[in-house]
């Protein structure tokens, strides 16, 4: 391994995108491993020309821990759960204090998570866009304005061009988000369990067009304590219109449950079998386009807003939307993270954690590799993190602001699309 490195461990298309992010930094040198050839063969593809990049099946937990510089998860909870705890160990017994930072979402209840030293090295509980991302946001915007009895935040990545059957396309993962299971969220003081996909409310996203949206996004430490002061905190996925009926009426045909069915030789869940069938693994030639929104009220009665639309320029290299979302907070992370010393369990929401978002917000408004279209009315208009006063450019008949693309932060010879939205599809 070449010095401190940071190591990047997953090649998909969040790993490729992290490595791509953190490659851009000054004296920085990234390490991407995966298990799967054909998967480092993609990033070599894409990232190869890149001269501080390297790429690797395996380095071995012992090598990993004494050499990083940071330790990035860039797979799901149950796929890093297990590597993270020896990571963790191995650190910690050494004497180090190397940031372990987890993309995926943690499991409620993890035993694992409990068992994470509390002085011992940081482990950021969920880095990515949400969670993360949008916890440093609300924790951004709860310590800028005064006397909020509200926050609601609207998130999601959805190809441009809805298609059916549900409108929806993996941008990364292999499974869709249509588990069943309870949301949280904070309702007037209580701490309230929804089902998901219920309680289905509109959005019109002027650019993007009227989506749906319901709780499901908030995590249990967040739901515990985060804003204790703010008696209604709420985060609710968007989709495309169609989506949340169509997953609860899988749900009312039997065709996500997990009993066992046999096809040929083989014996299959029948969800698994339904989710073959339904997953279309990458947004059609239109790309995907990332949605984040904040709407707040204070105990006066006077509100606010500020909505981001996010796309990428490097759809065609096969790097979406949603993928640039993840990397950019990640990478604040490791630096939010470095520079504070923060040490043991980091969950979302965490006050420490704020500057996250203005770094991540920093970074995509001067990026090339991304988009951002944003809007602030009301009292976000005058935000000094989300306010009018970060335009790049302004369109005054619509009160929006385009961020243009700025710093020379995308490999060699790739190519630079056109930087305006082409509006709604």
């Amino acid at each position: 391994m070449h010095g401190r490195s940071h190591v990047v461990i997953g090649a998909g298309p969040v790993g490729r995108a992290v490595a791509l992010q953190l490659a851009d930094q000054p004296d920085s040198f990234v390490v991407v491993i995966d298990r799967s050839h054909s998967a480092l063969a993609v990033a070599q593809r894409l990232l190869g020309n890149l001269e501080n990049v390297r790429f690797d099946v395996s380095l071995g937990p012992s090598a990993l821990s004494v050499q990083a510089r940071s330790l990035i998860m860039a797979t799901s909870w149950r796929d890093s759960r297990v590597l993270v705890g020896k990571l963790l160990h191995q650190t910690h017994e050494a004497g180090l204090h190397t940031p372990i930072i987890c993309v995926g979402r943690p499991s409620p209840g993890d035993p694992d998570i409990l068992r994470v030293p509390p002085n011992g090295p940081p482990v950021v509980l969920g880095a990515g866009l949400e969670p993360g991302l949008v916890e440093s946001l609300v924790s951004l915007v709860a310590a800028e304005i005064k006397d909020i009895e509200s926050i609601v935040t609207h998130c999601g990545g959805i190809p441009r061009i809805p298609e059916p059957p549900l409108n929806y396309a993996l941008a990364f993962g292999r499974r869709l988000p249509i588990e069943q299971r309870l949301a949280l969220a904070r309702i007037d003081g209580q701490a309230v369990t929804r089902n998901r996909f219920e309680s289905v409310s509109q959005l019109f996203v002027d650019g993007v067009g009227l989506l749906e949206a319901y709780d499901d996004a908030m995590v249990s430490s967040t739901a515990a304590g985060a804003h204790p002061s703010i008696p209604t905190l709420r985060q609710l996925t968007v989709r495309w219109p169609g989506f949340a009926d169509g997953v609860r009426m899988l749900h009312r045909l039997g065709l996500l449950s997990d009993e066992e069915i046999e096809i040929g030789s083989a014996r299959l869940q029948v969800k698994e079998v339904t989710e073959a069938l339904l997953s279309r693994r990458s947004p059609n030639d239109d790309g995907d386009q990332v949605v984040l929104d904040i709407a707040i009220e204070d105990r006066q009665g006077r509100v606010g807003r500020w909505t981001c639309i996010l796309r990428s320029e490097l759809q065609e290299r096969g790097i979406s939307s949603m993928a640039i979302a993840t990397a950019v907070p990640v990478a604040a992370a490791v630096e939010c993270v470095t520079r504070q010393q923060l040490r043991g369990p980091i969950h979302p929401g965490k006050a420490a954690l704020a500057d996250v978002a203005a770094m991540a917000l920093e970074q995509l408004r001067r990026s090339r590799i991304a988009v951002l279209a944003e809007r602030a009315t009301g009292l976000l208009e005058t935000s000094t993190i989300l306010g009018a006063g970060h335009a790049k450019t302004k369109d005054t008949t619509r009160g929006e602001r385009t961020s243009k693309p700025g710093t020379a932060d995308l490999p060699q010879g790739a190519g630079i699309l056109s930087s305006g939205f082409a509006g709604s599809p």
